[in-house]
């Protein structure tokens, strides 16, 4: 597991670079480089490729871990679906017609998140602070080895990953946004989308994982793993 690596390292939230995210960013990048005024449009694709990623990762695969009934499942569905489209409509807004010095100012800030470990695996990554990263090693280290896990204060752990949850959201979309000039209005907008996204993250956080049964408690867990690493 990622988080058994070297003390040398230091903790960051993110996602290891799929194929299609190393694609795209590469584009925008090389956009970027040479001043291509289609770099707002470049970029465009890479935030629909991180919404369907993230949405995926905290959403979608958190309710098949749980196991929940169709009607459940088909609820959850619909908020993922109408976030994905909150998403396009509004990074289309923001993107497709900045300038290249906006744009380039979003390079660099998201050039800063494309980091590699020791073992060559590229990941869009952040760091975290001690307190909260000191809070997930422990609940790793109660978890222990066990496939099941019923931790001592549930609520605890939920208001711990609920933190994390909000720091993916902040960080990947209120991040490359902050750098574009944008209307007042526009930028409220964006404001609403994103605290959309939160709530339906914050829902599944105290109404589904809170109640998970310890093996899938267990399983929760282990997955979360996948995006709390540690890196150079």
């Amino acid at each position: 597991m990622t988080h058994a690596l070297s003390h040398a390292l230091s903790p960051h939230v993110g996602f290891p670079l799929s194929d299609p995210m190393q694609r795209k960013s590469n584009r925008f990048l090389e956009a970027i480089a040479a001043r291509d005024k289609r770099a707002g449009e470049l970029f465009y694709d890479v935030i629909l490729q991180l919404s369907d990623e993230v949405v995926d990762a905290l959403l979608l695969q958190t309710i098949a871990i749980a196991q929940l009934g169709s009607v459940a499942q088909k609820i959850v569905n619909v908020c993922a679906a109408t976030s994905n489209k909150a998403s396009s409509m509004l990074s289309a807004k923001i993107y497709k017609g900045a300038g290249i010095d906006d744009m380039q100012r979003v390079g660099n800030f998201w050039q800063g998140m494309l980091k590699a470990d020791g073992a060559g695996q590229w990941y869009l990554a952040t760091p975290i602070e001690s307190p909260l990263a000191n809070a997930l090693d422990g609940i790793l280290a109660e978890k222990g080895a066990a496939s099941a896990f019923n931790p001592r204060d549930r609520e605890d752990i939920a208001n711990k990953y609920e933190q994390l949850v909000m720091l993916i959201i902040d960080h990947f979309f209120l991040g490359p946004a902050g750098h574009v000039e944008m209307g007042m209005i526009t930028r409220k907008m964006l404001n609403l989308g994103v605290d959309g996204v939160k709530q339906a993250g914050q829902a599944v956080i105290h109404k589904v994982v809170k109640k998970l049964e310890p093996d899938q408690l267990g399983a929760y867990v282990e997955h979360t793993t996948r995006f709390y690493m540690r890196l150079p």
